[in-house]
């Protein structure tokens, strides 16, 4: 193995996804593998664009988002190291169903279609972990379906800040930090709302003492006060 092979290497071995992978196995996924670095606001893919690759994030973050037949963007997921996208066109040779865009300067790994499904083919196990992603991420996505039809403003955005707790989440004394770099724009893509409801729910729960803002991050002083939000409305 070369040198770059063997940083790779390093870098994914740690990784849930593979711990099951034979050593011959894993070598050979590596060695079919091409490195990316994306500045940030780089698009990966578009919406419909060619599939035949899914890519793992090493490093960065990595901004999942479709468009509406209204013309608006919603962001389905804000995704980053040990995750991986594009993964549904290993399965069924199909377009890409989203696009990806780095939020921040990011590390890819790209594997081919064709190197993903020998490994597959050969640690069912590995199988079995993409199967479990793949279904993780559409019960994201109907959980979001449901709250955009059933909530209002305050509890969809609740909704969507204790999501982002889960996946970006950071213990301080003051609270959690949301470790990502969100607009009000964004946020709101992802909550289905418009920037300025967001502006005027995040100033209100600014004001009550319920989230605070660390430059551009957003802190949850009061992660109780978000639950009771959203079930008052259930």
């Amino acid at each position: 193995m070369n040198d770059l092979t063997d940083s790779l290497k390093w870098d994914l071995i740690k990784n849930p996804l593979f711990q099951d992978l034979d050593e011959t196995i894993f070598d050979n996924l590596l060695n079919a593998a091409k490195p990316k670095i994306v500045k940030a606001r780089a698009n990966i893919f578009h919406e419909g664009d060619e599939g035949g690759s899914m890519l793992m994030v090493l490093s960065g973050q990595i901004k999942i988002s479709t468009i509406a037949p209204n013309g608006k963007e919603c962001v389905l997921a804000f995704l980053g190291p040990g995750d991986v996208i594009g993964e549904l066109t290993v399965f069924d040779g199909g377009a890409r169903n989203a696009s990806a865009q780095a939020m921040e300067p990011s590390r890819l790994l790209e594997l081919t279609r064709g190197a993903v499904i020998s490994m597959l083919e050969k640690s069912p196990s590995t199988a079995i972990k993409i199967i479990e992603i793949l279904c993780k991420r559409l019960r994201a996505t109907s959980a979001m379906v449901e709250d955009a039809t059933l909530l209002t403003a305050a509890p969809r955005l609740a909704r969507a800040l204790l999501r982002l707790i889960e996946t970006n989440g950071v213990d301080t004394d003051d609270g959690v930090l949301i470790d990502l770099a969100l607009s009000q724009s964004t946020l709101g893509a992802h909550a289905g709302l418009l920037r300025e409801s967001v502006n005027r729910q995040m100033r209100a729960w600014e004001k009550d003492g319920v989230i605070s803002r660390r430059n551009d991050r957003i802190v949850i002083l009061q992660q109780a006060q978000l639950t009771a939000i959203t079930e008052a409305n259930e």
